[in-house]
Formats: C-alpha cells, sequence, structure tokens
C-alpha cells in the first residue's frame, strides 16, 4: 500500500506553507476531525463514542449529505462537535473555475448555517484538490484552509490494525488527524475506521491526551501561522 503523500516531508512542508496542517503546541493534545458525512449508521456511533468518553471532534461535512441529514448534523452541533465544510457535492475544487469553487462552498457553508446558526471557520478540499485559486476564494469567503498532519487513508479499507499503525507513526501532540465517517457512496463501510478509532482514543487517553476541536487547538497556540 503506497504512503500518504502526507508522510513525505517534502509534500508536508509544501502544504504547510500554504493552509493548516497542525498545530504547535506542548500540550498533549490532537484534533480528530472526519469527512464526508453525515452518514446515517456511521456518524450517530461515533457520537455515542465519542460522548460515552468525553471527546470532541470536528467534522468536516459533504452539503448534499446535509440535505438528507439534517437530524445528525444539528446533533452533532448540539453535542459540542465542530463542524467544517467539505463541499456541496465533494468534487476536486481545483478543477473547477472560480465561480464554482465559490458556489461549492457558500452553498455548503449556508446549508451548516442553517441548521447550526453560524457559518464554519474551516473549510477541507475535497480529496485534498488544492491550489492557489482554491485558497484564495476560500479565504475571500472567510474561511481558513485545513488539510492535516495525519492520513491512514482509512477510506480505503486497509485494516484496523494497520490504520492503527500508521496512526501511531505520526502522532505528535498538535497532529490533525484525518478519517472518514462517510464516503462517495452512502453504503460505504466505515466499521474499520470506527473500531481503530475506538482502540486509538482510548490509548491516548491513556497517555493523557485530550482531543479538542480544531478551533480549540488552533486557540491553544494563539493563531494560524500566516501563508507563505
Amino acid at each position: 500500500m503506497s504512503p500518504s503523500l502526507l508522510d513525505v516531508s517534502s509534500v508536508r512542508d509544501y502544504l504547510s506553507r500554504r493552509l493548516l496542517c497542525q498545530v504547535a503546541t506542548e500540550h498533549k493534545a490532537v484534533a480528530l476531525t472526519f469527512d464526508d458525512g453525515p452518514h446515517p449508521r456511521h456518524t450517530p456511533w461515533l457520537l455515542d463514542m465519542l460522548a460515552a468518553k468525553g471527546l470532541k471532534a470536528t467534522f468536516f461535512v459533504v452539503g448534499r449529505r446535509v440535505r438528507r441529514y439534517r437530524d445528525i448534523l444539528a446533533r452533532t452541533h448540539a453535542e459540542g462537535h465542530e463542524i467544517g465544510n467539505h463541499g456541496d457535492h465533494h468534487v476536486p475544487l481545483s478543477a473547477l473555475p472560480d465561480a464554482l469553487i465559490a458556489r461549492e462552498l457558500k452553498v455548503c457553508g449556508k446549508l451548516v448555517e442553517g441548521v447550526t446558526g453560524q457559518q464554519p471557520r474551516f473549510m477541507r478540499p475535497p480529496m485534498g484538490w488544492v491550489s492557489d485559486r482554491v485558497l484564495s476564494v476560500a479565504r475571500n469567503l472567510d474561511y481558513e484552509p485545513v488539510i492535516g498532519s495525519i492520513h491512514p487513508q482509512d477510506s480505503r479499507q486497509p485494516g484496523v490494525e494497520v490504520i492503527l499503525r500508521r496512526l501511531r507513526r505520526r502522532l505528535e501532540p498538535g497532529a490533525i488527524i484525518i478519517l472518514h465517517d462517510g464516503g462517495w457512496r452512502i453504503g460505504a463501510s466505515r466499521q474499520q475506521t470506527l473500531q481503530a478509532i475506538d482502540t486509538f482514543t482510548d490509548e491516548l487517553l491513556a497517555e493523557g491526551y485530550t482531543f479538542p476541536t480544531l478551533s480549540e487547538l488552533v486557540d491553544m497556540a494563539g493563531t494560524v501561522k500566516d501563508p507563505a
């Protein structure tokens, strides 16, 4: 299995100069982030697990899923999790003209605002497809663009132990972990992700880690670094 591009130091350095990948902090804290939901089965199970452990996470939601599962998004928000913008249709934004990039973000943002009462602070480009145009459009719409620092490629279902090994290998304070509670197909299984994150959070809690929302993690270190 090929490594995530975030495992390549030159790629990681390039991205970190342009958008948020992780936070410099001495606190033993990491941000769990989940993409592509809300999902009618996986997201409620995940919310139950997080609630049982007293953990918070950030959910980068897709507009077309929000339309179908507003109640799940409402629950996610009500339980204190942060909501991020992952576009309306989960398409590669860098392949679109500026007007359509803006539409993808505006529509998803309005849907989220309609449920939560506020526009998301952060956006994550679907599939990690990013360009200077995407970043410019996002910032003009008052979004802070985010990728992350650990991507175990859980959506490819490599196996629970593989996901855990990849998470442990890159773990450090201030990490932003990219995971998935949804998928392009509503029938996509995320059981491996759920099992792995259940084990992983138990391990980190035993080591004294906390799990803030993305905004809380960023605020631990003050402001986000200015892009180059």
